[in-house]
């Protein structure tokens, strides 16, 4: 197998790759770094560009009508920002719902009385009594969760 003598730009490996010109449609790299620097960290978190379309109009999907609302009345200060890279507006959608979170982790049993017994009396040589409450506790929510303990 021989190598390619220069490297192909993502854009370039991408338009053989990907049906019906898909690769063409991308934002550019470029265009998605000034989006982050025209919105601020946040608004990006929530609002991202997926395509450019051939009118120059940036189609970009937003989560939550808050952030839409903003971004709407920010439209032409950002297109202004972004002009210089081929955006001339701006096109907001809805974005798809991101998949829930998973579930949370399962609550451990509680100690048995006996176990609690057997903590207790590894942290009883300890005088002060704030800081064996605090060992207790300690070492019991370790012992709840930890690898040795049936469930």
């Amino acid at each position: 197998m021989s190598r390619p003598d220069k490297p192909k730009k993502l854009g370039q490996a991408l338009a053989g790759a990907l049906p019906g010109g898909v690769a063409a449609r991308l934002p550019a790299p470029g265009l998605l770094a000034a989006w982050r620097a025209a919105v601020g960290p946040l608004v990006a978190s929530r609002g991202r560009p997926v395509r450019l379309d051939p009118d120059g109009a940036l189609v970009v999907a937003v989560h939550g009508a808050a952030f839409r609302q903003e971004l709407a009345l920010a439209a032409p200060g950002l297109v202004a920002a972004l002009a210089g890279l081929g955006v001339r507006s701006l096109k907001l959608i809805k974005a798809r719902a991101a998949p829930p979170p998973p579930p949370p982790e399962p609550e451990p049993p509680p100690l048995s009385a006996g176990e609690l017994a057997e903590l207790e009396a590894m942290v009883a040589g300890v005088r002060d009594e704030k800081v064996r409450q605090a060992l207790l506790a300690a070492m019991s929510a370790q012992f709840r969760t930890g690898p040795d303990r049936h469930r």
